[in-house]
């Protein structure tokens, strides 16, 4: 696992993580098997720059010696990447900058009395005898994205809130600013600057790198295997059912191959073996529950024929649906506004879309606007204890800047995937790959957000921004789809045919803490196996938990620590 980390102490009071490379001491910094650039200023200063970044090292050299807060604020979000800032102004104090899309997560957390720090919750949590926090799960399962203070899937570790800026003495005062406000742009500007700056995000994680990237046929994974075939040589994945790689998903993927010949196209068939559900117990520990812990069979075949392709980068396109297909939320915004005519012009657009009256739209945009992103839809398999847990632990952002409905919605799920792709990152990082998401860069996050939510948005256009994006870059009939191939069948298949294990996942750890009603979950999935079509973006999450909490008592043995010399 690539993560990095510090203690600010007593010296020989901390401990370090065995074969970590130290970055400087007193405050201990240190670095294990990630991208780490440095820079020393005058007057004992030092500034690190974790992950990648698409900054000159001039441009760090001036930096460290900047004393203009301001200054430094605007440096976490000035180039591509995802990365984060920490500084140590030679004095005593270090500072950390978290970036606000938080794609690179940064935690701290109190061991005997010395503050520590680091990319990896569960790093932390091992120096604590590694627990689960309870009202964190309680939250998880109630609303994913939400924010909890003080907290993280770990008892005794807290997240830095995305977009702050955490500060700490050697007296251990420590202390949360934000220090990030996103600009506004026009349409056009954000679209020329997308164009560069997703070039750029690519070309910085690829130059000189073995390079794999997922290419399913869609806008996001075919824009970024198409930035870094103009870089160099690049293997494109294309999944497809075993038996049939022709049509659909496929015969998109093959138009970008055919377009780019420095892409090496590879085809994965899916058989029985790869269904969801199957191989479960493969699955190892990281930071919070995986997103993909119930695909976990295809994730980690893919990630074996990779390393067979000699990849070490591989770039996903998770974010992307996010940041450019988002649901009408901007509803809301226009309602309050006062700008009816264009809110009852986009709410029949949207009826039309889904064959429906316009009226619960409107309804909702006025009275209810959680209805129109699918937030609030019942959750029947989770008790009251786990619903007043949740709602006791889960606060506003108290850092989001003042933003519309449709702005603070998009921040906030795009801080979620951010995180969570995290999290996918430490399961690549088992098989030796090095994974990327250009999509949930804090500049590129930054950029989206610049645009007018109601110009982001189309009844008309699938992913309309990303798509005037890289309109001169993809084949147009890979452009101008309307979709992708779906495999929810594919989850009904899995259900059956691993049905006594998942049903064993119902009557686990989260029934003994209360959290889950077994009985009504099992029904669902029973319901599922049968070819009823259930709520799988509500209910993989739940059983995700589980498979997290059934690996988490190995939490204790996942870094090992020394005595700092």
């Amino acid at each position: 696992m690539g993560w990095f980390g510090g203690a600010v102490g007593p010296p020989g009071s901390s401990r370090t993580p065995v074969g970590a490379q130290t970055l400087w001491r007193e405050p201990f910094v240190w670095a294990t098997g990630v991208t780490v650039r440095t820079a020393k200023g005058a007057n004992g200063r030092r500034l690190a720059v974790f992950g990648p970044c698409g900054a000159v090292d001039a441009e760090l050299d001036r930096l460290v010696d900047s004393a203009d807060l301001g200054r430094l604020d605007a440096a976490a979000t000035a180039w591509t990447g995802a990365y984060a800032l920490v500084l140590d102004d030679g004095k005593g104090a270090l500072t950390l900058w978290a970036d606000p899309a938080g794609a690179c997560p940064l935690y701290v957390a109190q061991v005997n009395g010395v503050t520590m720090w680091a990319s990896s919750s569960l790093a932390l949590a091992s120096l604590l005898g590694g627990r689960p926090d309870t009202a964190w799960l309680a939250a998880h399962l109630v609303a994913p994205t939400a924010w909890v203070p003080g907290r993280s899937a770990w008892v005794g570790v807290e997240q830095v809130p995305p977009g702050c800026r955490w500060t700490t003495d050697l007296k251990g005062n420590s202390s949360f600013a934000p220090y990030w406000n996103p600009r506004a742009l026009a349409r056009s500007e954000v679209v020329e600057r997308l164009r560069e700056d997703l070039a750029d995000s690519v070309l910085i994680r690829v130059d000189g790198r073995t390079v794999s990237s997922d290419l399913s046929g869609g806008l996001d994974s075919s824009s970024l295997a198409a930035y870094a075939a103009q870089c160099g040589p690049v293997t494109g994945i294309t999944y497809h059912p075993a038996g049939r790689d022709t049509g659909g998903d496929a015969d998109h993927a093959r138009m970008v191959a055919h377009a780019f010949p420095s892409i090496r196209h590879r085809f994965m068939p899916l058989g029985r073996e790869h269904l969801p559900f199957t191989d479960l117990d493969a699955l190892v520990l990281t930071d919070e529950p995986a997103q993909s812990a119930i695909t976990v069979a295809q994730l980690f075949s893919q990630f074996v024929l990779l390393g067979s392709e000699g990849a070490s980068t591989h770039l996903t396109g998770d974010g992307g649906d996010t940041l450019f297909m988002p649901p009408p939320v901007h509803f809301a915004d226009l309602a309050r506004s006062g700008r009816v005519l264009r809110l009852a012009r986009d709410a029949q657009s949207w009826a039309r879309l889904y064959r429906s009256s316009p009226w619960p739209a409107l309804a909702a945009a006025w009275r209810t606007p959680d209805l129109l992103s699918g937030t609030s839809l019942p959750k029947p398999w989770l008790t009251p204890h786990t619903i007043d847990m949740a709602e006791a632990a889960i606060s506003p952002h108290p850092h989001i800047p003042r933003l519309s409905y449709a702005d603070r919605y998009l921040l906030t799920e795009a801080r979620y995937v951010g995180r969570t792709a995290a999290t996918e990152n430490q399961l690549a990082a088992a098989f030796g790959i090095e994974m990327h998401n250009p999509f949930t860069d804090a500049r590129i996050v930054e950029t989206v957000l610049a645009a007018p939510s109601s110009e982001r948005w189309s009844a008309h256009r699938y992913k309309p921004l990303l798509a005037d994006v890289v309109g001169d870059l993809l084949p147009e009939e890979v452009v101008q789809r309307g979709a992708k191939g779906l495999f929810a069948v594919d989850h009904h298949h899995g259900l059956r045919s691993n049905e006594a294990h998942v049903l064993d996942l119902t009557d686990g750890h989260l029934a003994d803490l209360g959290l889950i009603r077994p009985a009504v979950l099992r029904s669902l999935l029973r319901r599922a196996m049968l070819g009823v079509d259930i709520p799988w973006g509500l209910i993989e999450p739940v059983l995700g938990t589980e498979l997290w909490l059934r690996v988490s008592g190995t939490a204790t043995q996942h870094v090992r620590w020394e005595e700092t010399p």
